[in-house]
């Protein structure tokens, strides 16, 4: 019999209740183990005999791939997959997925409501009103989007999904992707920026929808802020890492920045004291970008779907290591 195991602090925090992923393991004859340690030797000890292991979040590293001794697929149950050494898997011969359409819309609806909120100084106008203050000169200046530069960084399914609602707004749009052919950038109407560097320079506003690799770690740091325009705007989405936030914080405090819209933190949940979870300019949302009712279902069932693929010796969807198909 086939063992699935799930694991992770966030696979837990979103499935509270297993009751759809036990039936679904009971229908592919398999069984699921759940594993509340984030002790790398206790998920160890478990993943040995396991066929799978899904993941939200958690690093599985090379030892812990190691030890998968009968292991078929890792998948990583989210849109990134920086987690997972994928190396080591596809040196295992050990399928590495990803979910990566679940929340597409999501994800671009929250980095416009990000960009607009920053925009119109939501968070600064909410804080004095419920002060019981009525005025709106403290939010000046307030400045119009028609016509104004959204550049996009990362021209995949979410950052294509920003386009036509940002066009919506009147913005026009930039974006920046080395990996995309020029006619997906004609498709959309979408001027391409060949060097990040432009992008920067010619932005009033800038969302992140890159994944995070050793090519993005750290892509906005202090000199990259330094070539943006003096008030604009940073929106991320994607992986807390793509961004300095340091770097950032002083930008926005020394008015170099507007401010910024973040969804993504170095440590989830942040210290309470995190100074960027109290500038008046700066929004800070708790890692829900991806979430709707219906993205939630979306990922259950795309999860057991590819799951329920590999197992029954299928080709997965979204595999991100093929080279282990054609080794086998």
């Amino acid at each position: 019999m086939d063992k699935i195991v799930v694991t992770s602090r966030r696979f837990f925090m979103k499935f509270p209740d297993l009751d759809y992923f036990y039936k679904r393991a009971e229908e592919m004859g398999a069984s699921l183990v759940p594993v509340y340690s984030e002790d790398d030797d206790e998920l160890i000890k478990h993943i040995r005999d396991a066929s799978v292991v899904v993941v939200i979040g958690r690093e599985i590293n090379s030892r812990i791939i190691e030890n998968m001794k009968n292991g078929k697929l890792i998948l990583a149950m989210q849109v990134g997959y920086d987690c997972v050494d994928i190396p080591k898997a596809t040196e295992k011969g050990i399928a590495v997925c990803n979910i990566p359409v679940y929340c597409t819309d999501e994800v671009a609806n929250h980095a416009l409501t990000l960009l607009v909120s920053v925009a119109r100084k939501i968070k600064l106008l909410i804080s004095e009103t419920e002060k019981g203050r009525w005025d709106y000169n403290i939010a000046k200046p307030i400045l119009n989007f028609k016509d104004k530069n959204l550049g996009i960084i990362g021209l995949g399914r979410i950052g294509r999904a920003l386009v036509p609602k940002a066009k919506g707004l009147g913005l026009k749009v930039l974006a920046y992707d080395p990996y995309i052919h020029d006619d997906i950038f004609e498709m959309l109407e979408v001027t391409r920026c060949y060097d990040l560097e432009d992008l920067l320079e010619s932005s009033d506003y800038i969302s992140i929808h890159a994944p995070l690799t050793p090519e993005t770690n750290k892509m906005i740091d202090e000199e990259a802020i330094a070539k943006m325009k003096r008030g604009a705007v940073i929106i991320n989405t994607a992986r807390s890492r793509i961004v300095d936030y340091g770097a950032m914080y002083r930008a926005v405090s020394e008015g170099k920045l507007a401010g910024a819209g973040i969804d993504v933190m170095d440590v989830e949940p942040p210290d309470p004291k995190d100074p960027l979870l109290n500038h008046k300019n700066i929004i800070v949302t708790p890692h829900i970008a991806w979430y709707s009712e219906e993205s939630l279902n979306n990922l259950m069932q795309y999860s057991m779907d590819e799951i329920s693929r590999v197992l029954s010796g299928k080709r997965p969807r979204w595999i991100l290591n093929p080279e282990v198909l054609y080794k086998k």
